[in-house]
């Protein structure tokens, strides 16, 4: 054989070898083809808000004591419900702020009960204090659905 004949085969193999060793090397990395999880960002007026909701239950607890217009006999379960209803409104606060689902719940269960107690003792106004801030939640949250686990 020439030489000519030998660098012909051995240019051509080298070639074929580097195209083998770089399909190889594409083909051994890994594809992460995961979008990487978007940043949960409270934003300040939600934050805001989140304590509110915690002190609302402290305030109304107060104010339905105060200006009950419920006979004596029925106050316990009223305050009662009212213990429940701020328990409840910090549990969601916190829940919500770690971006849970069922905190969701929680709050809504929470404004039934508000209501409830409300409805009982107060009257009918107690209605909007009590809806108010759940729609204004809602509001906020309407955009970051996608955030909750």
């Amino acid at each position: 054989m020439s030489t000519k004949s030998k660098n012909k085969k051995a240019s051509s193999t080298k070639p074929s070898s580097s195209r083998a060793s770089s399909t190889k090397s594409s083909s051994t990395r890994p594809i992460n083809k995961k979008k990487a999880p978007a940043k949960k960002v409270h934003g300040t007026l939600l934050t805001i808000v989140l304590v509110i909701m915690g002190v609302h239950g402290i305030v109304a607890g107060i104010l339905y004591y105060i200006w009950s217009t419920a006979p004596a006999a029925q106050r316990p379960w009223i305050i009662g419900m009212m213990a429940v209803h701020f328990l409840a409104n910090i549990v969601a606060a916190v829940g919500i702020f770690y971006w849970k689902k069922w905190a969701l719940y929680v709050y809504a269960a929470s404004t039934i009960i508000a209501v409830v107690a409300g409805l009982l003792s107060v009257g009918i106004w107690s209605l909007f204090y009590m809806v108010l801030p759940f729609v204004i939640v809602g509001w906020l949250l309407r955009t970051k659905w996608d955030y909750f686990e």
